[in-house]
């Protein structure tokens, strides 16, 4: 069972908004947002064992099918497909012409790269304090990742943070985590979400959540942590 391709993109529309403003970091305890890649409840995911598509050349070539293509994104999904990878540099000129098209619209991203060559966004310039303000944020930003970062960025993502393309960003995360050493070989997704998510019968992270490592992996799986 996989995902569609319109799914992926309602979530990438949200993926900046959810892990800058879901998590702004106003709490004083650990705080967990996810983007996950379709609508499916955690529970559901994990007993189906969903996947977002078969490989990643799979998920070029629905984009690619699309008429609806930029000539940027066009020309970065045909690399991809010969390369079998969105390059570095597609994902860092998406990325600019998004930065640039926010700020041409008022808006101040701040970011930090991580050490898996993502993006994470750290805060913004101005901060929205209303609803009519957030709302005008994410109007932008849907606008501003239209022919650039929407499809581009989201594949990137899932290249460099989910190679499995699974469906559970929780399990997503864990692999990662796995492969850093962070937790041993029987933390699972489940433990992973009930800690992020304040359950009363976890003992917290074993790991240091704040670190680049840690964040690495959660960003990738499109979640956003926040140590408040």
């Amino acid at each position: 069972m996989t995902t569609s391709t319109s799914s992926i993109l309602r979530q990438e529309t949200l993926r900046r908004a959810a892990a800058l403003l879901s998590c702004m970091g106003l709490s004083v305890s650990l705080t967990a947002c996810s983007t996950p890649w379709n609508q499916n409840t955690a529970d559901d995911v994990q007993t189906s064992g969903t996947r977002i598509a078969p490989s990643m050349s799979a998920l070029f070539d629905q984009y690619l099918a699309k008429d609806t293509l930029s000539q940027f994104e066009r020309d970065a999904l045909q690399r991809a497909k010969k390369t079998g990878k969105i390059s570095a540099e597609d994902y860092e000129t998406a990325h600019d012409k998004q930065t640039a098209c926010m700020a041409k619209n008022g808006w101040q991203e701040q970011t930090r790269k991580l050490s898996n060559g993502l993006y994470q966004t750290t805060g913004m310039t101005p901060v929205p304090s209303t609803d009519a303000e957030v709302n005008k944020y994410m109007e932008a930003s849907n606008t501003c990742s239209e022919g650039t970062s929407k499809i581009i960025e989201s594949l990137y993502q899932l290249q460099q943070g989910n190679p499995g393309l699974l469906a559970d960003p929780y399990e997503t995360a864990v692999e990662c985590l796995k492969k850093s050493n962070l937790v041993d070989d029987a933390y699972t997704g489940r433990k992973l979400q009930n800690a992020l998510n304040g359950d009363r019968a976890s003992k917290g992270l074993p790991f240091d959540a704040s670190s680049d490592a840690a964040q690495s992996c959660f960003t990738g799986a499109g979640l956003a942590v926040n140590i408040g």
